[in-house]
């Protein structure tokens, strides 16, 4: 069971994997720090993962963990909780896409000027992290996946980007990606997907692999490095736990070719 504040919790796999969180509130926004066991009793800086939906990261993370697969490299994870994630994770306001829902507010561009101007400084001031792009990732799902790419285009801090299932049919975001550059020339990207995702949705939900597609392919004509694509069978928001895994190892081993040799 996870614990908070100065509590560690262990996983039950064969590497023992321990992990300290710190919940905290920064500019009325709240997140959690996690730490390494080995944090504690050394001086080493960390790779730090900034995952969007923090609230929702912690049955994740704890499934993982307890797993033997969780022999990941040593990192920071940073869980922020979004004010209201449709607003938050949305580019620029759009309208409601199902019967009841509230309208996007698009509120994205706020939220990523807090991450990269207020919370990245204040995380690198309060522990030892790598401060650099190529040691800084965002990893977020479905509008966190969304908000996660186009932070590659707005702000420099952010050297890679995973999206999984991220909501790449958001009106008008493949026509933005195709007209703008990202602003880290070395910058990485993953997708992962379900090759079920949109089925039986209307739309503009239904066309979610086709825009994955089409960003895609724009994507590896903007940056030098291949983009790949890492698909299962799921639809939308299954496989979360082997999708976020497969996430963080592809941020913390950060070299394709070694990517590639572990998948």
């Amino acid at each position: 069971m996870l614990r908070f504040e100065e509590d560690i919790y262990r996983t039950k796999g064969g590497g023992c994997l321990d992990m300290t969180v710190h919940r905290s509130i920064y500019e009325n926004r709240e997140y959690y720090v996690c730490l390494p066991a080995s944090y504690m009793y050394g001086d080493k800086h960390y790779p730090v993962v900034y995952v969007q939906d923090g609230d929702r990261l912690f049955p994740i993370l704890e499934e993982l963990l307890n797993t033997d697969a969780a022999g990941l490299p040593e990192h920071i994870i940073v869980g922020v909780v979004p004010q209201n994630r449709g607003d938050d994770y949305t580019p620029w306001p759009a309208p409601a896409v199902m019967d009841g829902a509230p309208a996007f507010g698009g509120l994205g561009d706020q939220y990523l000027q807090f991450l990269a101007n207020g919370l990245k400084p204040h995380i690198d001031a309060g522990y030892r992290t790598l401060p650099g792009p190529l040691d800084t990732a965002l990893i977020g799902v479905s509008l966190g996946g969304l908000i996660s790419l186009y932070a590659i285009y707005r702000q420099d801090c952010f050297g890679c980007a995973v999206s999984i299932s991220g909501s790449l049919w958001y009106p008008g975001f493949v026509s933005f990606m195709q007209s703008s550059i990202p602003r880290n020339a070395d910058t990485r990207v993953l997708f992962l997907s379900g090759r079920g995702e949109g089925a039986g949705d209307p739309p503009p939900l239904r066309h979610s692999l086709k825009c994955l597609r089409r960003a895609h392919l724009i994507l590896e004509k903007q940056i030098p490095h291949n983009v790949p694509i890492i698909w299962d069978d799921g639809g939308h928001m299954d496989n979360l736990r082997l999708r976020f895994e497969k996430g963080l190892q592809w941020t913390l081993l950060r070299s394709r070719t070694a990517f590639q040799q572990t998948f």
